[in-house]
């Protein structure tokens, strides 16, 4: 059933996460056109039965399952409002009780999916798709939610695969999701209506110890250090864990893979443009493109190839795009820590 042309939405699309669309419906338009093609309202939109595919200019953008519909009544009108949650968040609700030994990460995924979902009930109907080679790990699902379990390995230094659910269900994982896309610039007044810049230390660390499988004085270890970056802004220490790492040579490979990315104060904007400044034909979360700042002397060092990583599309009745684009912080990124 297509509701487009009585709606107004917004579309919040996240990388290796879950995306949402919120949308609200003028309720007594929409009782209408259900009567009158002899369907029962609440049958059409009810919570974790509806499913809701959006497609924007011909793009398929989102496929999920509607979370909540919240009906007001006034005088100043009656209006359904609407939340839908990508198909990762079903998998939130699903649990695993299951180990796995020395398996590639993207088939312990894909197995914790098509395990839960060979269950009488159970199944959402996601598929196997393409699944990248990454590198084996031990994995102890003691009733873990497979959400949780997709999401692992994303934020794992270095990052081991990004991840989908296709709006057609179909489950791939990539070594990455995008390309880089320099000439697609986002410059700030010129196409970019507000930006924000965020500058901070709380991710930066120039001394790290990691540690891996074992316990006491058989637990494997190591510490990678930046000399420049020490010598910059004074020691700043981490300790990360990787419980799951059993060979030394993995375990320095992680670490220094997180050091890498933790030297310096992150610069990561946040901006605001429309359709004009950006077209989602042509650009997605996992994209890298060019964000600049003219006329400002305090951010002139914001002319940066970034990481798209939330983009969020608010549509009006007049189907006017309002596009908010949040990039990728290294440190956090949206992923789930290993040792959680």
């Amino acid at each position: 059933m297509d509701i487009t042309r009585f709606v107004t939405f917004t579309l919040n699309m996240k990388l290796n996460d879950v995306s949402t669309f919120e949308f609200e419906v003028d309720l007594t338009q929409f009782e209408k056109v259900c009567t009158d093609i002899g369907l029962t309202p609440r049958n059409v939109i009810y919570p974790a039965k509806t499913e809701v595919r959006v497609s924007l200019d011909g793009v398929d953008l989102f496929g999920g399952v509607i979370s909540s519909a919240n009906s007001s009544l006034g005088e100043n009108g009656q209006k359904l409002s609407v939340r839908a949650d990508s198909y990762l968040q079903y998998f939130a609700k699903r649990l695993l009780n299951k180990n796995y030994t020395s398996t590639d990460r993207s088939q312990i995924a894909w197995d914790a999916i098509d395990t839960v979902q060979s269950i009488t009930y159970g199944d959402l109907g996601v598929t196997q798709g393409t699944l990248a080679t990454t590198y084996s790990s031990d994995l102890t699902a003691d009733y873990r939610d497979v959400k949780s379990i997709i999401m692992l390995y994303t934020y794992a230094s270095p990052t081991t695969y990004d991840f989908e659910i296709t709006p057609s269900k179909v489950f791939n994982t990539y070594t990455r999701l995008g390309s880089d896309k320099p000439l697609v610039k986002l410059s700030y007044p010129r196409n970019v209506t507000s930006i924000e810049i965020s500058r901070e230390s709380d991710s930066l660390y120039n001394k790290v110890t990691g540690l891996g499988s074992g316990i006491g004085d058989e637990r494997i270890q190591t510490t990678k250090e930046d000399i420049n970056s020490k010598a910059r802004y004074r020691i700043q220490e981490a300790k990360k864990l990787y419980n799951s790492v059993v060979l030394q040579t993995t375990l320095e490979e992680n670490t220094q893979g997180f050091l890498d990315i933790s030297t310096e104060p992150l610069v990561i904007p946040s901006l605001k443009t429309t359709a004009l400044g950006l077209n989602l034909a042509e650009v997605f979360v996992g994209d890298s493109i060019t964000v600049q700042v003219e006329n400002t002397g305090y951010n002139d060092d914001v002319n940066l190839l970034l990481r798209i990583y939330e983009l969020s599309v608010s549509v009006d009745e007049n189907f006017n795009q309002d596009i908010s684009v949040k990039f990728y912080n290294p440190n956090t990124g949206g992923g789930v820590e290993e040792d959680a």
